[in-house]
């Protein structure tokens, strides 16, 4: 199923929006919803509600810093930033920091139209973190709902995001995908997040932002046996894919989920020959003597 945004969606392709001309999100309960995105403008701020396990509140090995703490660093270092798009209009962000930067060096107080050249508008994200717990937190957010994120005890599965008992399977017949069986996304049910004990603090913190992503209702890219082994094409550095970096797509289908409350996935198409392709692998993988080291290796070394 195609679920990414495209320009077809609206009826004047060339006209230029702000990110909150163009996805106009609204909360009917919003104390109901984990994750919310606000939107002013061109700027974004995602907010997170969270209840940590208790050992998701023990110290990383070799830090005095808490799983929780680099986890969500992690999410801030890769979903927050600015992301350019050529639809987007200015809302007045990049215009006001022209004439600022003129006003210093040029030392004159009221530069015209022809005295600065703003730089491309884009989009601004920025994220924040509430944890459950503190009193005067459930003031301020009376009823507030939130999602839970802990840490495996073993390693039988990966680090994953899956939503209650009660969610599982008929989310398939609703979004007509594998990946529904055992999430089936909505913005008032996102799904909990259980997170890997992984020797690598970098590796830890890229793995949380990929899990986020799928908080935030997108599904995966890389070739995962789920999706028949096909990487979506030129997703090869996004986060939903290898868990490299998030890239414009994957903000604006954050934005379309969340607009339409529907979770929304990449492309994929049955290959026979990719699908036994990824077979073959799965199974050398599990035979193979280094791969099992590496595994071992991976969860029980001593943190950086």
């Amino acid at each position: 199923m195609e679920n990414r945004p495209s320009e077809s969606d609206y009826p004047h392709k060339d006209a230029l929006f702000t990110l909150e001309q163009r996805y106009p999100i609204r909360y009917r309960w919003i104390s109901r919803v984990p994750i919310q995105l606000r939107i002013v403008g061109n700027k974004m701020h995602i907010r997170f509600f969270v209840r940590y396990s208790k050992n998701m509140l023990m110290n990383f090995p070799g830090t005095n810093i808490s799983y929780a703490d680099i986890s969500e660093a992690g999410v801030r270092s890769n979903w927050a930033g600015k992301y350019h798009f050529p639809w987007l209009a200015d809302d007045g962000y990049e215009r006001a920091m022209a004439k600022a930067r003129f006003r210093v060096l040029q030392n004159e107080e009221d530069p015209t139209d022809n005295d600065i050249t703003p730089s491309s508008p884009s989009v601004r994200v920025t994220v924040e973190f509430i944890r459950y717990g503190p009193r005067k937190i459930s003031k301020l957010f009376p009823m507030q709902k939130y999602f839970r994120v802990k840490l495996a005890r073993g390693s039988l599965f990966p680090a994953h995001v899956i939503s209650p008992p009660w969610r599982w399977y008929w989310g398939f017949f609703r979004y007509l995908q594998f990946e529904s069986l055992y999430l089936n996304w909505s913005r008032q049910y996102p799904g909990n997040v259980t997170l890997e004990k992984i020797a690598s603090r970098h590796e830890f913190q890229q793995t949380s932002a990929h899990e986020t992503g799928h908080l935030l209702g997108l599904g995966d890219a890389y070739g995962a046996n789920y999706r028949f082994f096909f990487e979506a094409p030129g997703t090869g550095g996004y986060m939903m894919c290898h868990t490299r970096r998030v890239y414009p797509e994957e903000i604006e289908m954050v934005c379309k989920a969340h607009m339409t409350n529907r979770m929304h996935y990449f492309p994929k198409t049955f290959s026979m020959s990719t699908f036994f392709t990824g077979i073959r692998r799965v199974i050398q993988l599990s035979y193979h003597p280094l791969s099992k080291a590496d595994k071992k290796g991976r969860r029980e070394k001593p943190g950086k």
